[in-house]
């Protein structure tokens, strides 16, 4: 699990420019295992990770003697201390392997401990492959908010909905804590830029309208992001964290739905007719429920956000013209659904032009 907090700025007396000619580095070492993330020198930002996956950043900077052929960076957290990395142009052995790293490191932590270890130069081909595999983990998974500045706003943990964010294929959707939201992005390297954001206009009491404010005034614009097992943070150039949590893949089996519109497949989403009910329980294979007049059932798959449905099947029982046809559209909406999602108690599926198929509540 990420730790992170508002970063404090160091005294005037380090160089960020000076940092910013230093070589991209990964400092390591072990017994215990550790490592000190120095391959962003521009940004001034270092995590120091142990092996139990607990990462703290630091905001600094670094002078460097070339004549020396040592370097010296530090760095705070507001979580107290310094982070001190004393790195020298010497080669240095891991004790684990034959390769023979170019720097020699020491580092100091803000509780008294004192490390011994190496630096290897991450070249551009790793910080791209690094890249790429951040990449492809950012998309697909729902990304519940867990804090924004270091702290996890007032009242988060009792709002009924999370606060959540999904990144597929260039669009940002989720919900704000009182509305749904939308909007592009791009990606270069480890950099999220958001576009636009659309959202519904809905009221809400406090605590979920501040929670909005706060979170819809925070996920704006140019962020790096990095992703640390199940955490992925976003740093804002204005100093700005975001921390959000990895939620748990949905699970279609067991679940219920009341469907409340649906594709007429005349480019239009429609209501349901009246107090008419159309339903969608899940079990293992086979989806079920009313049709609105008749009960239907139906095979289906499903990997990830894909879904596939069998031919739907349905009872005989005769009803008024107007649910026979709207059942008849709603089955072949249905059937049309190729890909799924859940937006808090929403189930929302898209054929495969990406017109909504169906769009149901829990029940």
């Amino acid at each position: 699990m990420i730790r992170t907090t508002a970063i404090l700025m160091l005294s005037a007396g380090l160089s960020t420019a000076a940092f910013a000619e230093e070589r991209p580095l990964m400092c390591f070492g072990t017994e215990p295992f550790w490592s000190v993330d120095l391959t962003e020198p521009g940004s001034g930002l270092a995590r120091f990770s142990t092996m139990d996956g607990e990462s703290v950043f630091y905001q600094g900077a670094a002078n460097r003697k070339d004549h020396l052929g040592e370097s010296l960076w530090r760095g705070a957290s507001d979580e107290g201390g310094d982070l001190v990395v004393w790195m020298q142009d010497s080669t240095c052995s891991d004790n684990m392997s034959d390769t023979a790293h170019p720097v020699t490191t020491r580092v100091s932590l803000p509780d008294g401990q004192f490390l011994a270890g190496c630096c290897r130069v991450v070249t551009q081909a790793a910080k791209m492959k690094q890249a790429e595999q951040v990449n492809s983990a950012l998309e697909g998974p729902t990304w519940r908010l867990a804090q924004i500045g270091g702290k996890e706003p007032a009242g988060l943990a009792s709002l009924e909905r999370a606060v959540s964010v999904t990144f597929t294929d260039g669009l940002a959707r989720g919900f704000s804590g009182c509305n749904n939201f939308s909007g592009d992005y791009q990606r270069q390297g480890n950099r999220l830029q958001l576009g636009q954001l659309a959202s519904t206009m809905m009221a809400c009491p406090k605590p979920a309208s501040a929670i909005e404010n706060s979170f819809q005034a925070a996920f704006a614009g140019s962020f790096e992001y990095g992703i640390d097992g199940d955490s992925l943070l976003l740093s804002a150039a204005s100093g700005e964290r975001l921390l959000f949590e990895r939620e748990a893949p949905l699970q279609l089996d067991g679940s219920a739905w009341k469907v409340t519109s649906f594709n007429n497949n005349r480019q239009a989403v429609i209501g349901v007719i009246g107090d008419s009910d159309i339903t969608l329980v899940f079990g293992a294979e086979e989806v079920s429920g009313s049709a609105g007049c008749n009960r239907f059932w139906a095979s289906y798959t499903y990997a990830g956000n894909s879904i596939t449905f069998g031919p739907p099947a349905a009872t005989r029982m005769a009803c008024e013209e107007s649910l026979m046809t709207q059942e008849q559209l709603f089955l072949a909406a249905l059937a049309s659904a190729v890909t799924w999602r859940v937006d808090g108690n929403v189930l929302d599926m898209h054929r495969a032009d990406s017109e909504r198929a169906i769009w149901a509540i829990s029940q």
